[in-house]
């Protein structure tokens, strides 16, 4: 066993690195918050206004798909 501790970032890399494999996981809500990350816009507001992008977008969908 590793008994190395890491660091705050290297969790947070670690993280990002294998969100991907996560079951069941939206992979576009996924990869919006890894682009997020990625352009240090990791904020509350940015992942909420992104969050809200995406759920427009699939309701667009939605909606065209029903007509």
């Amino acid at each position: 066993m590793d008994n190395t501790i890491k660091s705050g970032q290297a969790v947070i890399e670690e993280f990002f690195s294998e969100i991907l494999n996560v079951p069941n996981a939206d992979e576009k809500t996924v990869n919006k918050l890894i682009s997020l990350y990625a352009e240090r816009k990791f904020t509350e507001r940015q992942i909420q206004n992104a969050m809200d992008e995406l759920t427009q977008s699939e309701l667009k969908k939605v909606e065209k798909e029903d007509e």
